[in-house]
């Protein structure tokens, strides 16, 4: 589910996010709980393991309108014994009171944004917290209850050296989180940073400087008893976020609120990035519900795209994201889905980066290297032609 409020835009943020007043946040919680209510009639004989509440900025609207949110998931949706229920939140977006409601509501998760342990990098990227709200929070979510918490860092910051970077890379694992992923900054069309590009090039860590920061984190990590799992995601033992392997392994979703995307039913569709355009939509008598059907067009008039997921789209989507996954590919995995030989697929694409050392053969079938990994998204346009 996608809240798209934040207290303030990043300068590298490209997600959907708007500021706004409490009556058009009161708005949108009452638009979501109706649309969740329309898709758990689809949704019905489904069994769910997890729920992510992403933004935005989840913990920037009232404790009590996310507390309706999740009383109505668990409410409407059947969920599983030990299903994962994360929510994101920033430092200095939520106290301990409002943790503490969160983890009684039945949130067992916490995927919190730190960024960097360093006070000026962390006003370079325009986050409005700083290293010391970051530990108030931490120890907070500890105080709340919290035991899987995950924390995100960002290498190739602006001005960020590989010192600076290793010192947050240390202040982090010291919490012992359950959880740490490593994201490395892009400059995204749209975003202050592309804006404001000619101006800050100078600023950021060279290629190489990037490279270092990267197998710099894998190593330490893995030192530390990280484990990882995916490109940029690091856990501690049996703490994989359940909720982004099921992207990763192809698994059906289903996303609510503006902007949001879903695989469901062989059809991946999402909804406008339009704040007002999302209430428009569920501007309706709770009575009229049962009139509704998620896929009217002309009622929906939210949807930005809606496709059939084609046999080859879904081996490219499969091959694309299992290649971020340290475990790669399963040749029999693929061959049980598609009733196809990976290696008559594949292998001639694949071999020069074999023999360059960047993908490497596994028992069950190929994974990138370490190196691979750093350049996965070449790869990848390699092999798939995108």
């Amino acid at each position: 589910m996608h809240i798209p409020f934040c207290k303030s835009k990043c300068g590298y943020c490209d997600f959907y996010s708007v500021r706004a007043n409490e009556k058009v946040r009161e708005a949108y919680i009452s638009a979501l709980i109706k649309q969740m209510r329309e898709y758990s009639m689809p949704a019905k004989d489904y069994l769910i393991d997890s729920v992510f509440i992403g933004g935005g900025t989840p913990t920037s609207i009232e404790t009590g309108g996310l507390l309706k949110i999740i009383s109505n998931v668990k409410s409407l949706y059947n969920l599983s014994k030990n299903f994962e229920f994360t929510v994101e939140t920033n430092p200095k977006t939520i106290d301990l009171k409002g943790l503490k409601n969160l983890y009684k509501a039945g949130v067992n998760r916490l995927s919190m944004g730190l960024q960097s342990s360093d006070d000026k990098e962390l006003k370079l990227l325009s986050r409005i917290h700083n290293y010391k709200d970051f530990e108030e929070c931490y120890e907070n979510a500890l105080t709340a209850g919290f035991k899987n918490i995950s924390v995100d860092i960002m290498y190739g910051i602006p001005s960020q050296t590989l010192e600076s970077f290793y010192d947050t890379l240390k202040k982090t694992a010291s919490k012992k989180p359950a959880h740490i992923s490593v994201y490395g900054l892009k400059i995204e069309p749209g975003t202050l940073f592309h804006k404001n590009y000619e101006k800050i090039k100078e600023y950021l860590p060279s290629e190489e400087n990037e490279r270092e920061m990267y197998f710099l984190a894998r190593e330490f990590l893995d030192r530390n008893g990280y484990k990882q799992y995916e490109i940029s995601n690091f856990a501690a033992g049996g703490y994989e976020c359940r909720h982004n392997l099921k992207y990763w392994n192809c698994g059906e979703y289903i996303g609510l609120g503006t902007g949001a995307h879903s695989y469901f039913s062989n059809c991946r569709f999402s909804f406008k990035k339009d704040v007002r355009e999302y209430l428009k939509s569920f501007n309706y008598d709770e009575s009229e519900l049962k009139n509704v059907d998620m896929f009217d067009f002309e009622k929906y008039s939210l949807f930005d795209e809606h496709t059939e997921i084609k046999p080859e789209e879904r081996i490219g989507e499969y091959i694309m994201l299992g290649f971020r996954l340290r475990a790669g590919i399963d040749k029999n995995k693929f061959a049980q889905l598609f009733y196809m030989d990976f290696d008559e697929l594949y292998y001639q694409k694949i071999l020069p980066f074999l023999e360059s050392g960047h993908i490497v053969r596994t028992s069950e079938g190929y994974a990138f290297s370490p190196e691979g990994m750093f350049v996965s998204n070449y790869i990848l346009s390699r092999i798939l032609d995108f």
